[in-house]
């Protein structure tokens, strides 16, 4: 069961990884199309509100990333 266990902290890490580059992506993508959006004559606060939104994501999901670490360093991988 302990098996188990490790290989879920292990697939939530790797899923937490994912997420985090998919946000931080996200993030960079709205942030340059609010900036397109500069030389308009009005811009487009939304882009702005989204690329905040995904930069707190990237930021929580990297907060879970390290909390996973810290599972699977110290409760599996630590000496006896």
């Amino acid at each position: 069961m302990a098996w188990l266990f490790e290989r879920t902290v292990e697939t939530a890490a790797w899923i937490a990884l994912v997420v985090t580059w998919v946000s931080i992506g996200m993030a960079i993508y709205y942030f340059c199309r609010w900036c397109g959006t500069l030389q308009a004559d009005e811009a487009d606060w939304y882009l702005l509100r989204d690329a905040a939104k995904s930069a707190g994501a990237a930021v929580g999901f990297a907060l879970a990333l390290g909390g996973l670490a810290c599972v699977d360093r110290f409760l599996f991988d630590a000496d006896e």
